[in-house]
């Protein structure tokens, strides 16, 4: 057969490319891989092209080196940073147990408790936690799958837009922005030195450490907020913002607290992130169910699919489950056998 005239690099001199780009121009590399556009991988991949010999040239003119490396290297920064975060949210019990009473529940939230769940409302996330458990038990012991399942229903671990937090006006979390930073009114402002657990992270595109300040164009009033993985901000209650990435952090706490096996299911090309369930049987199950049919939303226009992973620190509970999302429950796998396309949006 006709033989192809190529020139090859090995996988590990590919690899030191990769490393000495990195060392040569950190903030590239670290900008490109927090938002894998087509155009941030292909300066990666003209880079590692040009500068550093990364190839392997085929008769149709692919660089086959220079994709494998970086899908190699796209791969493990996403196992590595989910794994970072199981090592990072490992809170004490006091400290959840803290932060759990921590806060007095607002009026308002309080009316919402007493309208789902009966009266007298709890008075913070600790005693709402108590009710969860009195409402899941039975002969005498909570059933931890449909306590965990209350949680995952509970205003405790909803998603709360970033929002003015005074008045509630939600700065809209696009990308590509429809409007500048500065026409909803915010700006980044340096940290004080008071934040708790002060991270970077994804909001209206990707984001270093760093605190923002909200000028609301309804009421005019000032708020801050910022990402964080601390118990005691992840709970707070008064309209702070708990993005997908957040709500994960806070999942993750508190099924660490509670002994529920909870592991993240996370989409290889999409900013998302989100978790499954098991009660105590092989069967890992997703309570929320626009990430159950999510494959219903690729035409939003934030990413594509390839794989989702479930990744845990057990290596046992680590697996491929693309196709669990492909297939409907009544075929053994997570979407629904019938679907609101138009609930998913």
């Amino acid at each position: 057969g006709r033989q192809n005239n190529m020139k090859t690099m090995s996988g590990s001199a590919a690899a030191s490319a990769l490393a000495a780009m990195y060392l040569k121009d950190k903030v590239l590399v670290e900008d490109s891989f927090n938002h894998l556009t087509a155009g941030a991988l292909q300066t990666l991949d003209d880079k590692l092209y040009q500068e550093y010999n990364c190839r392997h040239i085929t008769d149709d003119g692919s660089r086959d080196d220079c994709h494998l490396i970086l899908a190699k290297a796209c791969i493990r920064r996403i196992a590595h940073r989910c794994l970072d975060n199981y090592a990072r949210l490992q809170s004490s019990k006091e400290v959840v147990e803290d932060a759990l009473q921590f806060y007095t529940s607002p009026i308002e939230l309080q009316e919402q408790l007493a309208s789902k769940y009966g009266t007298p409302p709890p008075t913070t996330w600790y005693e709402s936690l108590d009710q969860l458990k009195s409402l899941s038990t039975t002969e005498d012991a909570y059933e931890q799958g449909k306590l965990w399942r209350l949680i995952l229903d509970h205003p405790m671990t909803s998603y709360v837009p970033v929002q003015c937090q005074s008045c509630g006006h939600v700065v809209p979390d696009q990308y590509p922005t429809q409007q500048t930073d500065a026409e909803v009114g915010l700006r980044e402002i340096a940290p004080t030195g008071d934040e708790l657990e002060l991270r970077a992270g994804w909001f209206r595109g990707p984001r270093k450490a760093v605190v923002f300040e909200l000028t609301c164009k309804g009421c005019n009033a000032v708020s801050k907020w910022y990402r964080s993985g601390h118990p005691q901000i992840l709970l707070n209650p008064n309209k702070w913002g708990r993005l997908c990435g957040d709500q994960e952090d806070l999942r993750l706490t508190l099924a660490e607290y509670l002994n529920t096996p909870v592991r993240l299911a996370v989409p290889l090309d999409w900013d998302h992130v989100w978790s499954e369930y098991s009660s105590g049987s092989s069967t890992w199950q997703v309570q929320d169910d626009s990430a159950r049919n999510f494959c219903c939303r690729l035409d939003e226009g934030i990413g594509s699919w390839t794989r989702v992973w479930a990744i845990h620190s057990n290596p046992e509970w680590c697996k491929d489950v693309t196709r669990d999302y492909l297939t409907i429950q009544q075929n053994g796998g997570r979407a629904d056998n019938n679907v609101d396309y138009n609930r998913m949006k």
